[in-house]
């Protein structure tokens, strides 16, 4: 009975072994769509800074800070839910519900500054943690906050984790230095986590 659970420990033991050697499944940035790797559609956000101009009606417009609960206060309109939305697409809500008030209204909005995303930057940096990153960070930005590489980092094995992507993004440190446009063009997004093996 001894000599027969040999093997099978044995081959327990490897698979234990090759498990932890693995990186798991993941996508080269490269192959990474475009429109994945970009935030270039914009979204207003918590925190955001919207600029509503009602044309010819300067009473009814405003400059507002999306709070933290997705809404901004207007006049006349009262609040309304901005979070997630497209200017275009805000812009056409306030617009319909000024019908009542105005004649022809026309509204347009603009964010004006964009809020802060926070990012968190987790295994072999100097100083692991969540940071605050500008709106157009990427991740040598992210990598940069938290101090750089360790000494033990694997500088071709860091990862961006995201809820939108089915599988983590994988990236060279030497590509994000020498300002690879695929590397450097992946715009990180409020939520994304770095991962460094």
């Amino acid at each position: 009975m001894r000599s027969s659970s040999f093997p099978t420990c044995a081959l327990i033991l490897s698979l234990g072994l090759s498990a932890c050697a693995a990186t798991g499944p993941y996508v080269w940035v490269d192959a990474v769509p475009a429109s994945a790797a970009s935030s270039g559609d914009v979204v207003v956000a918590d925190g955001d800074t919207v600029n509503v101009r009602v044309f010819n009606q300067d009473p009814l417009s405003t400059r507002e800070k999306v709070r933290s609960d997705g809404k901004i206060a207007l006049p006349v309109v009262g609040e309304i839910m901005a979070r997630g939305k497209r200017p275009m697409q805000l812009a056409a809500e306030i617009q319909d519900k000024l019908k009542a008030v105005v004649v022809a209204p026309s509204v347009t909005v603009i964010v004006e500054q964009a809020a802060e995303v926070k990012v968190s930057v987790v295994g072999e940096v100097r100083q692991p943690g969540v940071f605050q990153l500008e709106p157009s960070a990427n991740v040598l930005h992210a990598l940069a906050a938290a101090g750089g590489l360790s000494d033990y980092a694997d500088s071709d094995k860091v990862f961006v984790v995201r809820k939108s992507l089915p599988q983590r993004v994988r990236f060279r440190y030497a590509d994000l230095r020498s300002a690879d446009q695929r590397s450097i063009g992946f715009t990180l997004q409020a939520g994304d986590v770095v991962v460094v093996e």
